[in-house]
């Protein structure tokens, strides 16, 4: 738009009016980079929630082997379990 054509506009609805349009179209583009960083951040939060669990079933795996004594090879063959299956 010209400033010729923009002025006429101004002076009827006034400047407040102008001021709340600049902070409309300024709040709309904040709103949506602020869509755009909430869903980055959900798609990140889903991502290590399942590296979080995978983890947690590898120490549980850990655990497990440690309370039946299966972790020490010795142990192992001496207690007469194939190397090959854990």
């Amino acid at each position: 738009m010209e400033l010729a054509t923009f002025l006429p506009v101004l002076e009827s609805v006034g400047f407040p009016a102008l001021i709340f349009v600049i902070w409309y179209v300024y709040h709309k583009a904040q709103v949506k980079t602020f869509e755009v960083l909430l869903s980055n951040n959900f798609t990140i939060l889903k991502d290590l929630l399942e590296t979080n669990q995978y983890h947690a079933a590898l120490l549980s795996r850990i655990e497990s082997k440690i309370d039946n004594n299966m972790w020490c090879p010795i142990l192992r063959k001496k207690m007469g379990v194939n190397i090959d299956e854990c």
